[in-house]
């Protein structure tokens, strides 16, 4: 009875061990699926065009980023201040901003790969997976992902250039200050020319 009990209990040990770093694995896998979709617009940027690139790429960001929550965090305590329709409708602003903003920067190829790091925990039940676009000469540009596991899926919830400079906290300090003094239609209205002036193509 006691031997069983312990192989019981090493079993046990081992599948809470193996749950941490499986779970950082479904992390790491989310960001890889995401930079193979980043690659391919890339490799077929200048065929698809600005609105192609938007087209391919607006499903994927809206699946990989929690962006009712990063909208929130970009406007900090003045978030609470918005109806749920209101936060509705910033949402949708700042989605369609970000995904224009990834169809500009990433409209072509010119031999840069991406690589994936292990995860490693942070707080609050979050992940960051260490990213690189690495190009074919010259330094890599490191893109970390702070990560939340969201019913049963990994959201991306912030992303650090660098390693440390926090999308989330960059666009805090230009979207308060546009909220504070011109309210929510003031700030739609710059994200969406903002959104417009990223169509080069």
């Amino acid at each position: 009875m006691r031997s069983r009990f312990l192989v019981c209990l090493l079993v046990f040990a081992l599948a809470v061990g193996l749950s941490g770093p499986a779970r950082a694995g479904a992390a790491e896998a989310a960001i890889q699926t995401f930079n193979d979709i980043l690659l391919d617009v890339m490799k077929n940027g200048p065929k698809l065009g600005f609105k192609g690139r938007v087209d391919k790429l607006r499903p994927a960001v809206a699946e990989m980023y929690d962006m009712p929550s990063m909208t929130k965090s970009t406007l900090g305590a003045s978030a609470a201040k918005l109806t749920a329709e209101e936060t509705v409708k910033l949402v949708e602003t700042y989605l369609t901003f970000s995904v224009a903003t990834y169809a500009s920067q990433f409209d072509e190829w010119e031999g840069e790969r991406f690589e994936v790091g292990e995860a490693h925990p942070s707080t609050g039940g979050a992940v960051v997976v260490p990213s690189w676009i690495v190009p074919k000469t010259g330094d890599p540009t490191q893109l970390d992902y702070v990560m939340r596991e969201i019913n049963g899926r990994w959201k991306v919830v912030d992303v650090l250039y660098d390693g440390s400079v926090s999308q989330v906290a960059v666009r805090r300090s230009e979207f308060v200050s546009i909220f504070r003094g011109k309210g929510l239609a003031g700030l739609i209205e710059t994200i969406e020319k903002q959104t417009l002036a990223l169509d080069k193509n």
